[in-house]
Formats: C-alpha cells, structure tokens, sequence
C-alpha cells in the first residue's frame, strides 16, 4: 500500500525477505519520483488508522487490538536504510499493585460511557492528540467509522467519561477480551489545558478498580509513546515493558 501524496508506505504482509526487499524498493522510488525526501512506514494513511511494526516481544504473547507481524519484517527496512523515527510500548502491570492517590478537583465526575459518546470522545481526541507525532485532523465520520465496530462490545465500566461541572474534559478506553483476566488500557486522553490536575490518574484509579470487579487481575497499557503524558502516570505503577514497536523513516 502507498500514499504517494504524503511519502508514506503503508502495512501489507510479507511473505519472503527478499519479495519484501523488492517491493518497498519499489515503492521507494515510485516515492523518490513523486518528489518525497523522507519516507515513513509503515503507516496506513495516518496514526489514526494501523501503523508501527512490533519490533521486541519480550517474550509476551500478542494481545488484543495490538499491531502483530514477525519480528524479521523491521529486518527489510533496516537493510534498505530506513532509520527509527519514533519508539512505541506496551507495559503490562498487577491491578492490585502501586495505587497513586490522585489529587482531582472537587468538581470532577466520572461516569459510564453512555449513547452518543462517540462524538465527545471524538472532539476531546482532537484536541487532545493535536501535538502527538504525524498528527492529522480526522472528520468524524471517518473516527465513528474506525470506533463503530466496537461499540457493541463496550462495557460503560469500562469506557468512562471525565467532566467538570458537567463538561466532557477527558475520557479513558479500556476493555477485557472475553473470557480474559486482563484489562487493556487503550487510550486516555485529557484535554491539554486539564493536564496537570489529576484527572488521568482519577480515570485510571475509576477504570482499574472497575476491572477488578470483573476479575482482572493484571492491566496491558498498550502502544504509548515516551514522550506522552499518560506514560508517567502508567510508570507509577510499576509495570514491565512487555512489547516495543517501532516506525521508520527512510531519508531518500
């Protein structure tokens, strides 16, 4: 898959080394040609969508609603040139471990997801995410596209809402594979002018102790940057890096 627009390559299955080689070399100089000098994969489009490859496993299985691809596919593109742009993680910790008192405004609430939530959802993203690397705008339309096959599985315990004095200000999406004892932190987003008051913490003591009633035992906070605020308030928890992704980019 190609994006000649914006020099991106996008996720496909490889089914040799040198096939593989092959392909994106030709796709590098379809790229080249269209008048790219920096080539980024993979990327399908835009963050929004899949991206990144699993680049270390250490040893832990895959989860749910993670990327997953042999380790050998980060092999092709650095023998091509592409370099590391950006560094991804999953850490994996016990639900009954470290509990961060969190200091949250005497106004903030937190309540169940509820029909019609998308669409909040989708407005504190936006604002939320704006700073986060290869950053673009999405319509909604296409954000309740990507959420609409999920939401008959959401658990409203689980997916909560944050607000101030009756105003959505952040939200936290998590869920517990069927049959499971592990909780998957998703996605916590606050919007940026609330940062700093404890409202992800207040959301991530409100979800983890729901998922304890549900009979969760460990949490998988999945795919973060280093560089997000959510990953400080995971590292007080103790966890242990179980799986590292990794995006490319090639300077041609």
């Amino acid at each position: 898959m190609l994006y000649l627009d914006k020099g991106y390559i996008g996720r496909f299955e490889m089914a040799d080394k040198q096939a593989a080689k092959e392909q994106i070399g030709e796709y590098v100089r379809q790229l080249k040609k269209a008048g790219h000098r920096r080539i980024i994969a993979p990327i399908n489009g835009n963050t929004w969508h899949e991206y990144r490859l699993v680049s270390w496993c250490g040893g832990h299985a895959p989860f749910a609603m993670e990327p997953q691809n042999p380790l050998w596919y980060n092999e092709v593109y650095t023998e091509l040139g592409f370099k590391p742009i950006m560094k991804y993680r999953s850490d994996k910790f016990h639900i009954g471990g470290i509990n961060p008192a969190p200091k949250t405004d005497p106004a903030l609430t937190i309540r169940g997801f509820q029909e019609g939530d998308i669409k909040l959802i989708y407005d504190i993203s936006i604002e939320s995410f704006s700073g986060n690397f290869l950053y673009e705008k999405i319509a909604f339309e296409e954000f309740n596209k990507l959420y609409r096959p999920f939401l008959p599985m959401i658990d409203k315990d689980l997916v909560v809402i944050a607000e101030i004095d009756g105003a959505p200000i952040g939200f936290m999406f998590t869920f517990i594979p069927t049959g499971g004892n592990v909780q998957i932190l998703k996605t916590m987003a606050v919007l940026p002018w609330f940062r700093g008051m404890g409202i992800g913490s207040g959301l991530m003591e409100h979800v983890l102790a729901a998922g304890r009633e549900k009979g969760a035992d460990t949490a998988i906070a999945a795919l973060m940057a280093d560089n997000v605020y959510s990953a400080d308030i995971i590292a007080k928890y103790g966890g242990k890096k179980i799986r590292e992704y990794t995006l490319y980019s090639l300077e041609v």
